[in-house]
């Protein structure tokens, strides 16, 4: 009987884990999108005779948001931003945009990373 009950409770145990680890990583992908929605905003608001945007970090409760920005230009002079060079000048000036999400708590190691291309 005691053998029964122990696994009782670690099965309880197990499924409190998963349940935890389940909503932190939907949590996550929930962060990435908007994340990756506010990146576009801010690529689309951005004066880019200041300058190209080149990160962006934000903090979530238990998680950092990363956003890097890589230029497709026909101009990539006198920027601090990653930028290669193309002679298109249908794609001058899209982005690769990374958005990276990573937990806080080491204990439960989630990382998502999502990618888009878009045009300011």
């Amino acid at each position: 009987m005691a053998i029964v009950g122990m696994m009782i409770m670690e099965f309880n145990a197990s499924s409190t884990k998963h349940t935890a680890r389940s909503f932190m990583d939907t949590k996550a992908e929930l962060i990435a999108r908007s994340a990756t929605e506010f990146a576009i905003m801010a690529m689309q608001g951005h004066n880019y005779s200041n300058g190209k945007i080149n990160k962006i970090n934000l903090t979530y409760p238990g998680f950092n948001v990363e956003i890097r920005f890589h230029y497709f230009s026909t101009d990539c002079t006198g920027t601090t931003a990653h930028c290669s060079k193309i002679n298109t000048a249908d794609t001058n000036m899209s982005s690769l945009i990374y958005v990276i999400v990573t937990s806080k708590n080491p204990a439960m190691h989630i990382r998502k990373v999502y990618t888009t291309i878009q045009n300011p």
